[in-house]
C-alpha cells in the first residue's frame, strides 16, 4: 500500500507517494494426521502418524491437543506433545479426541491451524456375573450356571465359558460349544473343577474380553474301604 498526497494550486495538481507499506500474509496449512483407532480399555494407541507435514510461511511448530468433547469440543494441549508425530500413553478408559496444531511464526506473528480430529474409541468390556460354588458327589450333575448379570459392552457380546481343574487362578480352556450366556455342566464330574465365563465385546472389528467370576464345582468323593469276610455260623451263634 502506498498513500498519493496531492496538492492543488491555481487549479494546477502536484502529487507525491508516500512510502510502501506491505502487508505479508503468513499462510499455515495444518496438514493431516494418522487415522481414527479402536483399542480395548486401558489400551495402547497406535502412535498417530504425520500423513502430510504443516506448511506455511514462517517457522512450523507442532503442539497435539485431546478432549473427550467430540471433534467439535473443547481441547486442551498435551504438555510435552511438540513433534509433527505423537504417542498417545497406554491406560485409556474412555473415547478419547485428538488434533494437531501447526504454528506458522513469521516476523514475530503466529498464525494456527487445526488438523483433521483423530478419534481413538474404547472399546469398553464388563464381564458380568454368574452363578455361585457347587458341591456335588463323584459323577453327580451340577445345577446349571445361571447368568445373575449379563455382560455390556461397547460392541457386540459373544460368549465363551471355560473351565479348568487348577483352581481360580490356573489355567482355563475352553469348552467346545459353550457360547451361551448360561451353561449346564453334563454329569459324570469326578474331580473338583473350576469354571468362568469370558464375554468378548467387539467393535470396529476388535474383539475385547472379560472373565467373570470363578465358579468352583467341589466333589466331594467318598470310598466306601472294605469290611471283614464273610462268614458261616449254627443258628444262635455269634
Amino acid at each position: 500500500y502506498r498513500r498519493v498526497a496531492t496538492s492543488t494550486l491555481n487549479g494546477i495538481p502536484c502529487s507525491a507517494n508516500s512510502n510502501c507499506i506491505t502487508v505479508t500474509i503468513n499462510d499455515v496449512s495444518a496438514g493431516t494426521v494418522g487415522s481414527d483407532q479402536t483399542i480395548c480399555s486401558s489400551g495402547d494407541p497406535v502412535a498417530f502418524t504425520s500423513s502430510t507435514a504443516a506448511t506455511g510461511s514462517g517457522t512450523i511448530t507442532y503442539q497435539w491437543q485431546s478432549g473427550t468433547g467430540g471433534c467439535g469440543g473443547a481441547f486442551t494441549n498435551i504438555a510435552g506433545a511438540t513433534l509433527a508425530t505423537y504417542d498417545a500413553p497406554a491406560g485409556l478408559t474412555v473415547t478419547t479426541y485428538y488434533r494437531r496444531v501447526a504454528t506458522s511464526t513469521l516476523n514475530g506473528v503466529p498464525c494456527s491451524a487445526n488438523s483433521n480430529c483423530l478419534t481413538v474409541t474404547v472399546n469398553s468390556i464388563n464381564a458380568g456375573t454368574v452363578g455361585s460354588d457347587q458341591t456335588i458327589c463323584s459323577s453327580g450333575n451340577p445345577a446349571a450356571f445361571t447368568s445373575s448379570a449379563a455382560a455390556t459392552g461397547s460392541g457386540t457380546i459373544t460368549y465363551q465359558w471355560q473351565s479348568g481343574t487348577g483352581g481360580c487362578s490356573g489355567a482355563f480352556t475352553n469348552i467346545g460349544g459353550a457360547t451361551l450366556a448360561t451353561y449346564d455342566v453334563p454329569a459324570g464330574l469326578t474331580v473338583t473343577t473350576y469354571y468362568r465365563r469370558v464375554a468378548t465385546s467387539t467393535l470396529n472389528g476388535v474383539p475385547c474380553s472379560a472373565n467373570s467370576n470363578c465358579i468352583t464345582v467341589t466333589v466331594n468323593d467318598i470310598n466306601a474301604g472294605t469290611v471283614g469276610s464273610d462268614q458261616t455260623i449254627c443258628s444262635g451263634g455269634i
